[in-house]
């Protein structure tokens, strides 16, 4: 310090204007250079796959998957998490292995045929399947993992994060990422080694945490061309936490491995079949799970028991004890009441959602709590024709009622979309205020009517239809529709002289058009009823529908729904019961509840009109709001914005606001309700998240 102020001192003023000048301008050039680098690089590695990468359609690859599973801690919790009964109990280590074929649609759009497997896990059950995301890490996209996980090499991605570049020797550079404002189960930090010349990802180190597993993955990406997008080699550290268990798993990955199996090839628990496949020596600990497992289910005879086992040989062997009270109250029972149950053969499926299912829990201001029950069937008489059966029961708390409905289809001809189906369902409960109206004009007073339910009808449902579509274009469906609608309260119907119950009957027909690829879905509906004997409703109804999903950058999503229906014939005022604007009790999630339908709108309301003018507008992203909030929002996945209007007769227009967001555990969602812009009320809607991709 006393040098440099020395030197200074006997610096003449000119040329101590000189040196200054000289070191800003060597600063600042130095800086424009590192910018310039930075730019560079990353504008390279924004484009590489548009200029250097062919297409990856219908490209196969050879992979070879080997895990290593330890359970540092766990306890009883571990046994009601999908897909992980099987290591909750007995020991603590286990290995995996599996050869699989790898056919490339797109980079992550590709179907994964397992052709060998070999594990220490109890009955060769497999475990935490949601890893399997992990093996092709699609880096230059706008999503690295299927819909999670925003890049930090897609262009569109560049606002979430803040980059350092350094010139390396040879041509390359290492990149440096991590997150611009939070950290986020969105965003991920790590470092990539780069070819600045072309902007390809030699190599690449991610870490971040999604759904509750904390994860670092070092890929090595493949040669020039469509191989350059993919992995050649994958390794991947997981951590699991979740209350008191606490499990690690290590996974690598072998890409283009040289033995190819037959497309047929299907074969499960032969270790000697999967030693001659695998490409890479097992660790010493790998080894060591096997030399443990192996002394307990493959013995090696000493001579005495060499001996004693010649003598059993020519001995019947004794009966085998049973605990079936283990095997059928834990192995069978207790494990499908948490995880999914499905049988699979060769021409089709037989499957049934868990039975204690967090995620079919729901709960919403108007109908309260409500759990639903999935089940699926298919059979396949060729590549073009199959039956499917695919019903769906639940239970409302708040009403007391068991819904059900059950759709069968024939699909005769999968390239058109020609399907037969008959559905039948008790799904939707209906109101009908003409009843009351027409007992308050007979009885001229509304004495005596309170708390009776007079509006509430149980509708019960039969729909018959046809679809095909012969252009690409246009889809066509025909069919019938028969409704009986029976009172809540038969013995105060009775009491006033009315029906228990209506039928109705109508030919339906619906026309799908969508004009191009990416236009939106536009449908025109139309019923006439019958009149006959046993018939009571003769109407006439007429529907027209628009709706459009629109994706856009960064994982966002933008839904869009107009429609409008109206009764052009309706011999009484009762059941104006649409097909797109209905009270669901069974709905099916997000996209086609959430977004589609109002959240507060009472249930009279959709009974109410001769006419309804409907519009639901959602934006969805991944980062929004919240997620930018410290601390709390690095575990927000995805936020959502709702506007929705209706305008129907005899009531002022209906505005719904909302905003919802969800996370690891759940998702969830606020509304309010207008009434010509006034305050009406305000409600949330809840469901559980937790494990949905286990």
């Amino acid at each position: 310090m006393y040098l440099c102020t020395n030197i200074a001192s006997r610096t003449p003023p000119v040329k101590k204007k000189v040196l200054i000048l000289f070191m800003l301008m060597f600063v600042l050039t130095a800086s424009k250079a590192v910018g310039q680098l930075d730019t560079l690089v990353l504008a390279r590695i924004f484009t590489y796959q548009q200029h250097y990468a062919s297409g990856v359609e219908g490209f196969q690859s050879n992979v070879y998957v080997k895990h290593l599973y330890e359970t540092q801690k766990r306890n009883a919790m571990l046994w009601a998490i999908p897909s992980m009964y099987a290591i909750a109990k007995g020991e603590r280590q286990f290995v995996s292995e599996q050869y699989s074929r790898f056919t490339f649609r797109d980079i992550d759009d590709y179907e994964n045929r397992r052709q060998v497997y070999y594990t220490t896990i109890p009955h060769h059950r497999r475990t935490m399947p949601l890893l399997m995301e992990f093996l092709t890490p699609n880096l230059y996209d706008a999503a690295i993992y299927g819909d999670h996980i925003l890049s930090p090499f897609n262009r569109s991605n560049r606002v979430f994060y803040r980059y350092r570049v350094n010139n390396l020797s040879g041509g390359l550079a290492r990149v440096y990422f991590r997150p611009r404002f939070v950290n986020n189960t969105q965003l991920v930090n790590g470092q990539a080694l780069v070819v600045i010349e072309t902007g390809r990802i030699l190599q690449v180190e991610l870490n971040g945490e999604f759904d509750m597993i904390r994860f670092q993955t070092r890929s090595m990406q493949g040669a020039q061309g469509a191989r350059s997008l993919l992995p050649r080699l994958n390794e991947t550290d997981v951590e699991f936490k979740f209350l008191g268990n606490h499990i690690k798993s290590h996974f690598e990955a072998v890409f283009d491995c040289p033995v190819t199996l037959p497309d047929t090839f299907s074969v499960k628990g032969d270790r000697q079949l999967i030693d001659s496949v695998r490409p890479i020596s097992l660790s010493e600990r790998e080894q060591a799970i096997y030399d443990y497992y192996d002394s307990i289910h493959r013995p090696q005879p000493t001579d005495s028991a060499a001996l004693l086992q010649a003598l059993n040989d020519t001995m019947p062997p004794p009966p085998r004890h049973h605990d079936y009270l283990k095997e059928i109250g834990w192995d069978l029972i207790g494990e499908n009441l948490i995880r999914s149950l499905r049988a699979n053969s060769e021409n089709g499926y037989v499957k049934l959602s868990p039975i204690i299912n967090p995620q079919y829990l729901s709960y919403s201001h108007r109908k309260g709590l409500s759990y639903k029950l999935k089940l699926g069937a298919r059979y396949n008489f060729s590549d073009k024709m199959s039956l499917s059966f695919n019903p769906t029961v639940g239970y409302n708390f708040k009403i007391r009622k068991f819904y059900f409905t059950a759709p069968f289809r024939f699909d005769f001809d999968r390239e058109h979309e020609g399907h037969a189906d008959i559905i039948w369902g008790n799904g939707n409960r209906i109101s009908n205020s003409s009843v009351v109206d027409e007992i308050i004009a007979e009885q001229g007073s509304d004495g005596g009517l309170d708390g009776t339910d007079l509006v509430r009808f149980d509708d019960l449902h039969l729909r018959v239809s046809g679809n095909y579509r012969p252009l690409r274009w246009l889809s066509l469906e025909t069919g019938l529709v028969f409704h009986k609608r029976q009172s809540a309260n038969v013995a105060a119907m009775r009491q006033y002289g009315k029906p228990t119950e209506y039928r109705s009957l109508a030919p339906m027909l619906s026309l799908k058009i969508r004009p191009w690829e990416h236009a939106p879905l536009f449908s025109i509906d139309y019923e006439r009823g019958l009149k006959g004997e046993n018939i009571d409703l003769a109407y006439e109804r007429w529907e027209a529908d628009a709706s459009l999903k629109y994706r856009m950058v960064r994982m966002q999503t933008l839904n869009m729904r107009i429609g409008g229906g109206i009764y052009t014939r309706k011999d009484k005022n009762y059941f104006m019961d649409f097909s797109n604007f209905r009270d669901e009790n069974l709905p099916e999630g997000w996209d086609d509840d959430w977004t589609g339908n109002f959240q507060l709108l009472s249930s009279r309301l959709y009974n109410s009109s001769k006419y309804y003018l409907r519009g639901n507008v959602s934006y969805e992203s991944p980062l929004l709001l919240f997620s930018m909030v410290p601390l709390v929002g690095r575990y927000v996945e995805r936020e959502r914005a709702y506007v929705s209007t209706l305008f129907i007769a005899h009531t002022r227009p209906y505005t719904e606001w909302g905003y919802g967001f969800t996370c690891r555990y759940f998702s969830m969602g606020f509304f309010a309700s207008f009434f010509n812009l006034k305050y009406e009320e305000i409600g949330a809607k809840f469901t559980f998240e937790l494990f949905r991709r286990w």
